[in-house]
Formats: C-alpha cells, sequence, structure tokens
C-alpha cells in the first residue's frame, strides 16, 4: 500500500502578533489557538524590511528576499497603459511554492495570496486577491474580473461566496461594538471601514472553506487581511487607553481588536476541521502590531506611512505529524517558512533561497535535499509568462483600495505622476531590502537616483544618509545632513542618531555622544536609542556604562534583540560566561540574523567545553557574516581541541584571508570616508515639508464648485422613477429628456430618460452645457460616476426589491431580452446588495442632499409625498399642487406585500 501523501495547511494572518495573543489565550478567549499552541511548536517570526505585506508574503511563498521575488510594494509602473498597475502574480520572478508543487504533482488550493492575481495555472485551484472585487449587478448578474478564479469554469460557482458589507447585521456587528446603534454614521464613518474589513475577511474564509469541502488538496494556502486591516482602524482604541482618544471613542470601538482575534479564532476552528488531524498545519503572520506604550502618536502622510505601526515580530504555531509538541523554536524568519514546507514534503530547498528550514521544530532530524534553483528545473509550473498582464479595469479596482488603506498616494488620473510615484517606491523599498542584508553599494545607487529627482523627500534624505553611513562614506553622509537638516531643532530624530553614528565612526566620541543623548531626550520610547548608547560605551570599554544602557532598553522594550546581544558582549568580557550564554541564546531566539550574537554564544559553549555546539554557532556567524575573520579563527581553535587537523587548517587558512580581506576593506573605507558626491540643491526642512503637503493632495481636499445644482431622480430600475420624472415635470421643472426612448406597456407615459448620461464617467463635461437646476433621471448605478464640481439634489425612489424583481422579469420576459442569469434569490440578494451600497456612499457624499420617497406610500398617501417634496425643492417647484395629478393607481402592478 502506498504512503499516505503528507497535507499542509498554510494560514497567514496578516499583522497577528503574540502581544494580544498570549493575554486572550491566558484568559480562555483563544480556545483554538490555545489547543494548537498545547500541540505544536511555537517561536517568533521575525520579520523583514520594508515591513510592507505584499513584499513579505511573498518572501514567505517563495524563500527569498524581495529582490530576487521581484515583488517591491503594492504598486508598479505600467509601460504598456502608462501609469502604474498593481503588483501581480505576472511581476514575480521566481517560483512560489504552489508553481514547485505542480511540478512535483502535488495540489496546491490557494485562497487571496498577496499578489496572486491573475491567478496561475496550476495543479490546483487559485482564488486571486481581486476575489473581494466581485460584484452582484442586479441587471447583469455577477461581475468577475477574468483570472480571479483558476479553473475559470469554477467562477459563478465561487463568486456566491463573496459577502458584501450591507449584508452586515447586528449580530454580526455587536460583539465588537457593542453601542454601534448609538454611531451617527453620517458623521463617523469608522462603522463602514469595519463593515467593508469583515465583510472582506468573511468572503475569504467562506471561499476558502467551500474550496477545503470540494476540492482534493495536499497543500492549501489561505491569506487573512483581518486582523492587519482591524488593527489599522481600531488599535488606537485599544486598551490602554490612549491620552489624545477621548472617552467616547474609546468606549466605542475598544473592543474591536479583541474581538478580531476571537472571531479568527472561530474560523480557525472551521478550517482545523476541514483539514484532519493528519495534516500539518502552519499558521504565522508577517509582523506584529505595535499596542500599549509603543503605539505611534500618528501615521506618517507618505506612501505606506500605515507600517510605523508594524512590529518587527510576526507569529508563528507548527502543529502536525513529526512536530515536536509544547515547545518553542527560536531565530525563525519569514524566508523560513517556505524552505521548511518544502522540507515537509520531502524536496530540495534551493541553493537560491535566502531562508533556512526549521529543523530544530522537528521530532526527528529531517534529512535537507539541496539543489541549486528550483527556476532550473523544467516542468508544468503554471507560472504566467511575460506577456500576462493585468486589465486596467482590475488595476484600477485595487489601486482605490490601497489609496483607502494609506499604502499609496491618490494621483489622480495623472499617469505620468502615477508611473514616476511608482517607480520611485519600488527603487526606494529594493533599497531598504539591500541595505537590510548589507548590500549597502548597491543600495546606494538606488538612493542616490532617486534623491536627485526628488531631492525634497525627507525620507529619501535619511535613508540615503544612513547608507552614507553603512557604506563608509561618512563626509558625505555628514555633508548630506548638514545642509538638509538643523540638528538642533529637527523633529526628524533619526537623523541625529544617524549622525551622532558618523561621529562615532570618526572617533568623535564627544560629539556623537552628544546627538545620541539630544535624541534620547527627544525620543524617550526609542529603546534601539538606548541600545546604540550602549555600542558607544562597549566600544569604549566603558562596560558597566553600557550594561546599563542595555538594561534600560530593555525595560522599555524586553523584546529588543540587539540589547540582549549588547549584554551578551558585556558579559562576555566581564567573565560572566553563564550570563553571557543566555543572553545570547536570548538575541538569537528573536532574531537569528545576528552574527556577533552567534558568535558570543559560541565562545560561551567553547569556554565552557560543549565544542560540538560552539561549532554550530561560529558557522551560524561565519554564514551572517561571510567576510568575517573571528568565527573562522574560533572555529580553527574548536577543531585544534576536537583533534581535526585538517578542518583546524582549513579555518585557519580562511581566518588569514579574510584578515588580509579586512585590511583591503580598511583602506578602501579610509579613501571612502573622505569621499564626496556631487548632489542636488536641497530645500531647508520645513520647506521641504510644505512641498511634500502640496504634491501629496487628499483625495477628500474639495474641488472647484460649478455652482450649477441638478435635481436627479434615481433608484434601481422599476423602483417609480419615471413616475418621480413625470410627477416633477408636472410641478413646473424642466426635465432633461432626449425622447429618444418611447412609451410602451411597461411605462405607457414615457421614460424620460436622456440616453447621454450613461457616458458621464466617459464624458464629465456633458453637463456643462445643461442648464441650472435642470431634472435628469440617473439610474443608481451612475450616481458614484457624477462629477464632483456639481451639486445635486436627489430624490431616490424606494419599492419592495421583491416588486421590482418581479416587475424587471416580466419586463424582460415581455421584450424577449436576457436578463442577470441569477436565480430569483441571487437576484433579490444583487439588487439589496446594490441598493444598500449606493444608500451607505450616498450617505458620505458632501455634494448630494437626499430625499428617499417610497413608492409605495407615494401610491397610498400622494398628499403626504408630494407635501415632503415640495418642502425638499421648495421654490425650484412653480405648480407643486400639480404634481399628484399625474399618479395613475392602477399602473401600480407587482404590488406585494409591504417590505424593504
Amino acid at each position: 500500500m502506498a504512503a499516505k501523501r503528507r497535507k499542509v495547511l498554510l494560514i497567514g494572518w496578516d499583522g497577528a502578533d503574540w502581544e494580544h495573543i498570549n493575554p486572550l489565550m491566558d484568559n480562555g478567549l483563544l480556545p483554538t489557538l490555545n489547543s494548537l499552541v498545547d500541540q505544536g511548536t511555537i517561536g517568533n517570526l521575525a520579520t523583514l524590511q520594508p515591513v510592507l505585506s505584499p513584499m513579505l508574503w511573498n518572501s514567505v511563498a517563495t524563500g527569498k528576499f524581495a529582490d530576487k521575488h521581484g515583488i517591491l510594494g503594492f504598486v508598479e509602473p505600467d509601460k504598456n497603459n502608462g501609469g502604474s498597475r498593481p503588483y501581480s502574480s505576472v511581476s514575480r520572478k521566481t517560483k512560489a511554492l504552489w508553481n514547485i508543487f505542480s511540478q512535483n504533482n502535488i495540489r496546491s488550493n490557494v485562497i487571496n495570496w498577496w499578489a496572486s492575481h491573475p491567478a496561475e495555472q496550476i495543479h490546483g485551484s487559485v482564488v486571486s486577491n481581486l476575489f473581494n472585487g466581485v460584484k452582484l449587478d442586479p441587471e447583469t448578474g455577477w461581475v468577475i474580473t477574468p483570472g480571479t478564479i483558476h479553473p475559470a469554469e469554477r467562477e459563478k460557482e465561487l463568486a456566491k461566496f463573496k459577502m458584501f458589507s450591507t449584508e452586515l447585521t447586528e449580530q454580526h456587528i455587536l460583539p465588537f461594538i457593542p453601542n454601534a446603534a448609538d454611531i451617527d454614521q453620517e458623521k463617523d464613518r469608522r462603522l463602514s471601514g469595519f463593515a467593508k474589513t469583515f465583510s472582506e475577511m468573511m468572503t475569504t474564509h467562506s471561499v476558502a472553506t467551500a474550496i477545503m469541502e470540494t476540492e482534493p488538496w495536499d497543500f492549501m494556502a489561505i491569506y487573512y487581511t483581518g486582523i492587519d486591516h482591524f488593527s489599522h482602524g481600531f488599535m488606537a482604541y485599544h486598551p490602554p487607553k490612549m491620552e489624545r482618544i477621548s472617552d467616547e471613542d474609546f468606549e466605542m470601538y475598544k473592543d474591536v481588536i479583541k474581538g478580531a482575534y476571537r472571531f479568527h479564532d472561530m474560523m480557525l476552528e472551521r478550517l482545523l476541521q476541514l483539514a484532519g488531524d493528519d495534516t500539518t498545519v502552519i499558521l504565522c503572520s508577517d509582523h506584529g502590531f505595535q499596542s500599549g506604550t509603543f503605539r505611534p502618536i500618528g501615521t506618517p502622510r507618505e506612501p505606506a506611512g500605515p507600517a510605523v505601526w508594524h512590529r518587527q515580530y510576526g507569529m508563528l504555531v507548527m502543529k502536525g505529524p513529526g512536530i515536536k509538541k509544547d515547545e518553542r523554536i527560536y531565530g525563525a524568519s519569514l524566508i523560513d517558512v517556505g524552505p521548511t514546507i518544502l522540507t515537509l514534503y520531502g524536496l530540495p530547498i534551493g541553493a537560491d533561497m535566502d531562508g533556512r528550514p526549521l529543523v530544530e521544530a522537528f521530532e526527528e532530524p529531517p534529512e535537507i535535499k539541496v539543489i541549486p534553483s528550483w527556476d532550473e528545473v523544467d516542468g508544468d509550473h503554471g507560472m504566467h509568462s511575460g506577456e500576462d498582464v493585468m486589465s486596467g479595469a482590475d488595476s484600477e479596482e485595487l489601486l482605490k483600495q490601497f489609496v483607502a488603506l494609506g499604502y499609496i498616494d491618490d494621483q489622480g488620473g495623472d499617469k505620468e505622476k502615477q508611473e514616476e510615484s511608482a517607480e520611485i517606491e519600488g527603487k526606494y523599498n529594493l533599497a531598504r531590502c539591500l541595505m537590510w542584508q548589507g548590500r549597502n553599494d548597491e543600495a546606494r545607487l538606488l538612493l542616490e537616483e532617486i534623491f536627485f529627482r526628488t531631492p525634497w523627500e525627507t525620507r529619501f534624505i535619511v535613508h540615503l544618509a544612513d547608507c552614507y553611513y553603512r557604506a563608509g562614506y561618512w563626509d558625505q553622509a555628514e555633508d548630506l545632513i548638514g545642509r538638509s537638516f538643523n540638528l538642533e531643532k529637527t523633529s526628524v530624530t533619526q537623523i541625529v542618531v544617524i549622525y551622532a553614528q558618523v561621529k562615532l565612526a570618526k572617533k568623535e566620541f564627544d560629539e556623537g555622544m552628544k546627538h545620541l543623548m539630544m535624541a534620547s531626550r527627544r525620543t524617550p520610547r526609542f529603546p534601539k536609542i538606548m541600545v546604540q548608547i550602549g555600542d558607544v560605551f562597549a566600544r569604549r570599554r566603558m562596560w558597566q556604562n553600557a550594561e546599563q544602557a542595555y538594561k534600560k532598553a530593555l525595560d522599555q522594550h524586553p523584546e529588543l534583540a540587539q540589547a540582549h546581544e549588547g549584554l551578551s558582549t558585556v558579559y562576555l568580557r566581564t567573565g560572566r560566561n553563564q550570563e553571557a550564554m543566555d543572553s545570547a541564546l536570548d538575541a538569537v531566539g528573536l532574531l537569528h540574523r545576528l552574527p556577533k550574537a552567534h558568535l558570543n554564544l559560541g565562545v560561551t559553549l567553547a569556554r565552557s567545553g560543549d565544542f560540538e555546539r560552539a561549532e554550530v554557532a561560529f558557522r551560524t556567524a561565519s554564514r551572517f557574516a561571510p567576510k568575517w575573520p573571528n568565527p573562522h579563527r574560533w572555529l580553527a581553535m574548536v577543531f585544534d581541541r576536537l583533534g581535526k587537523t585538517s578542518l583546524s587548517d582549513q579555518h585557519r587558512k580562511k581566518s588569514i584571508e579574510l584578515v588580509m580581506h579586512v585590511q583591503t576593506e580598511r583602506t578602501e573605507s579610509s579613501r571612502r570616508k573622505n569621499q564626496r558626491f556631487d548632489l542636488p540643491e536641497i530645500d531647508p526642512e520645513p520647506v521641504r515639508n510644505e512641498r511634500i503637503v502640496k504634491e501629496r493632495p487628499s483625495p477628500t481636499d474639495p474641488v472647484e464648485k460649478s455652482g450649477k445644482t441638478f435635481v436627479l431622480v434615481s433608484g434601481l430600475p422599476r423602483s417609480g422613477t419615471s413616475l418621480m420624472m413625470q410627477m416633477l415635470a408636472a410641478g413646473g421643472l424642466d426635465i432633461m429628456t432626449d425622447e429618444k426612448r418611447a412609451a410602451d406597456e411597461d411605462n405607457p407615459k414615457g421614460y424620460f430618460e436622456w440616453e447621454d448620461i450613461k457616458k458621464i464617467e466617459q464624458q464629465p463635461e456633458l453637463l456643462d452645457e445643461v442648464e441650472n437646476h435642470k431634472v435628469i433621471k440617473v439610474i443608481s448605478m451612475l450616481l458614484q460616476k457624477m462629477p464632483r464640481e456639481h451639486d445635486y439634489k436627489v430624490i431616490f425612489m424606494f419599492r419592495p426589491i421583491g416588486e421590482i424583481a418581479a416587475s424587471q422579469q416580466k419586463m424582460i420576459e415581455r421584450l424577449g431580452t436576457d436578463g442577470a442569469q441569477l436565480e430569483q434569490e441571487e437576484l433579490r440578494r444583487g439588487l439589496s446588495v446594490h441598493r444598500n451600497t449606493v444608500l451607505d456612499w450616498l450617505s458620505t457624499a458632501k455634494n448630494m442632499d437626499v430625499l428617499k420617497i417610497s413608492y409605495g406610500e407615494l401610491m397610498e398617501n400622494p398628499d403626504a409625498a408630494s407635501t415632503e417634496i415640495q418642502s425638499f425643492l421648495g421654490e425650484l417647484l412653480s405648480a407643486p399642487e400639480q404634481m399628484t395629478s399625474v399618479i395613475d393607481q392602477s399602473l401600480y402592478r407587482n404590488r406585494q406585500s409591504r417590505g424593504n
């Protein structure tokens, strides 16, 4: 009998953080996750830089840094159509796990993964990250962007699992916001934001569980945005109360984050039920989320500004056959997830992958196989060719989402600005990724190019100065800082720290320490500055002062790996071997890529006589710092003690080679530190800040008004709009109609339509020639397309959904045309969702004054409705008493019991 194939369920909870999870588990509020933790292995999951979700989740899926996988943020230049477009599956330059699995006959289902649209033709199913854009058009049925689902024949079947925000009821909302009924939604849009996040979360969960129930699978990957989006919207109101938050807002929204985690725990329960006990489950997050005293006071108004809320450690849980139970691992990183999953399937990892298999989570050490690169392996992998692109309409939908979340700027319709902004952001993010890897010379070239194009952007100046410092161009860094900032007055603390580091590198210790202390006083909640102060004391062998600084940093931030690393050095140099070992273990447990901590750990182990574990520590230090001679020097000593002479000689030789290399680099560094580059003129900091504000108008900024006001009659088709047009005409208003559509059996008195209004989105100038106060019949689908420079008085017609659906169906049958191709229940759902969505939008539209008129009540009590209309339109009506004269009770057909 063939062995049963392993199943792996990978669940991504964007933004989930142990800091929130642990207290909830302690109080019994996350029973499913608590059980998973008890039966498996857990750990922190160190994030990467920059902390942007599209880059991070593609590193999870590929095991590679962003410079290799090619997803460099949210949007990229659109070379085909101009402007920008969201990064997509076409943008990814390397194979993801599901592409590798396709080549190995492992069936994968992938749900909502970042940059998974258009869906790849893999062995299995894909529901792309554009699935939340599915619409239900009451006239045409389900509207699904091509490429959203693979295989495409399941589009209509899966579309019904889309949940719309207007379908939420009090049962959905009150567990999160108990007093939601007290919110004035015309003034407070936070409830609307909550509804959008909740419905998107439920859409992902519904389609994921549907596929798990109906499709066979070996590997399942599901990505949830909920915790991250709820946190961006409501973490400021989470206990403890922040000083800037009002008592009323705190009481209203303080339970949202707790509710988000509890709801995710309930969704997790269903996933585990469907997966079965024989499945290996990996639950992880790409970063944490600031809470308590470390929450930012505000969010920078810049692209990806919301990332300031992201914390450097996400969470990891692994549970399943062969995985250790009730254990904790240390030093895991996002890029380790992919190689670990390949190892679970017994597949080799690519030598070009930046991550490692988390072998310490396995009960039995697995065999680690390595090949040069999976990208060199032929086979049916399902990746798109470079010619496949996302359509312009699809790009617009995702771009609106990113603008709404604050991750990109709204450049309006200026395609040139869109393209330039996308190109700059991509290069900036790539530069930060390279700096994270220590590849500062490559990063410098990118940052200089950006700086020459936008010398007024403070964030670019800060990173360029930091890059100059890291690459050894100290005079250049000092010059750039001096020309750009007044260090005595600037609010940019980071630049003060960089200046201090430059001074310390140039051995100007007093000046360097002065500026570090200045930075510490300005931002006392920033413990990394205390780490740098500790580093200064350590370099000067002032061990007691260094120890105090590192401990002060840890008092503020107990999980600051660099502070633990600094303490390990202090303890090592002061003869406290066990304390040095403990601090080094704490450091690498939090952040694995710390070569100095691994070296210190190796030294403590060697001093304790544990040479085998010391060897592992020194080799790890060498892997993370390949140009550093110290690990090889210690490895030579270890192999001497173990009697492995040939290995000892090998590492001693390597140590000598690297010492010579270091001497060469010092010569180069000596040359670099005085080297200067030509830079453009730089405006003073206040001028730069003012320019940025002007360059970045808010999408809610007012537009120049035309002075015109139009009367719009709107509603769903067959809701009584034609009758209202007749009434307004009888009341003395001028009707905008071309009379192209003649009266018929469905509307015996005419339609009163203006055909050209359907072109309003493409031709907003159509209204320029229309007289002020004209009445225009506008179908509800077009209301959001009306030009913002005009004001509108909107009469929105209400009629029970059942009556509308029945009336539409009879009209379609009479005309012999095709309708929405929906079952009646789905049609009614579509009509209801659309109407609620439009009304929700109307409540926020500053240029639209709305009166809702019930068709049924109008027919039953015409005088009362007429009075409402007179009050709404006032002097615009010259003969209001004539309005009711056109009402014909016999035309109220398809009458049903009163409903919505």
